[in-house]
């Protein structure tokens, strides 16, 4: 089917919020828009599909709905023919407002989109700390420690040694305290289980060697015995 949009009206009770959306607004930001609606009226326009769904401005519609009733009509651009990498494309492009990603979700969205989405990058610079002013830090106050890799060839390497190669980790939402290090600075050597038990049953054999050798000093004479006693 040829793409075309077509203008239309649509009754804000009529339309359609089950497409989905990956962004996400606080209530703060929604009562501001809210507000910005109610004073200045709602100078936007909807974007549909041809079964109705919200495409563009589910905010927005959120605030008619709750402000104004279902019966309220609005001035609406229906897509037809797109698919629905088109749309979620379509819905990305159009999110400029003051809400902020829903990360997870736009994750799933985007796996299969080869498109400049326009999403800008965070601006602000991190604060730059060289290796040796990182200080030591008892990892007790960290849910996680964070492993950074300089090459593709140390990760390769770090997930081999960790035995991870091929798995996936879910991202908690909630907020975590972690502590960066360099791969190529640690102090420590990671290594696999069946080395760290060689490694541990030689350091075993040494030190039982050791205390060997020590229970069976011969005693050099006998007022050295005596002395002992």
């Amino acid at each position: 089917m040829k793409k075309r949009i077509e203008i239309c009206k649509m009754k804000a009770g009529d339309i359609k919020t089950g497409f989905g959306n990956p962004r996400k607004i606080s209530q703060k930001k929604l009562d501001e828009l809210s507000e910005s609606m109610v004073n200045l009226g709602d100078f936007g326009i909807y974007i549909i599909d041809e079964h109705d769904n919200i495409i563009g401005g589910n905010q927005r519609l959120k605030v008619v709905l709750n402000k104004f009733g279902p019966d309220t009509e609005l001035d609406c651009k229906r897509l037809i023919g797109y698919t629905k990498a088109e749309l979620r494309a379509i819905n990305i492009k159009d999110n400029t407002h003051a809400g902020e990603w829903d990360l997870e979700s736009l994750a799933d969205w985007t796996a299969d989109l080869n498109i400049d989405l326009g999403i800008s990058e965070i601006k602000e610079e991190p604060e730059e700390r060289s290796i040796p002013e990182m200080e030591l830090i008892r990892y007790e106050k960290y849910d996680y420690v964070l492993i950074a890799c300089r090459s593709e060839l140390d990760y390769n390497d770090l997930v081999r040694r960790l035995g991870i190669e091929g798995r996936k980790v879910s991202i908690s939402k909630r907020k975590i305290n972690a502590r960066a290090i360099w791969y190529d600075k640690m102090e420590a050597t990671i290594v696999p289980n069946s080395e760290l038990e060689m490694l541990e049953n030689e350091n075993q054999r040494k030190s039982n060697k050791h205390d060997g050798e020590g229970a069976k000093r011969p005693v050099e004479n006998k007022e050295e015995a005596e002395d002992e006693e």
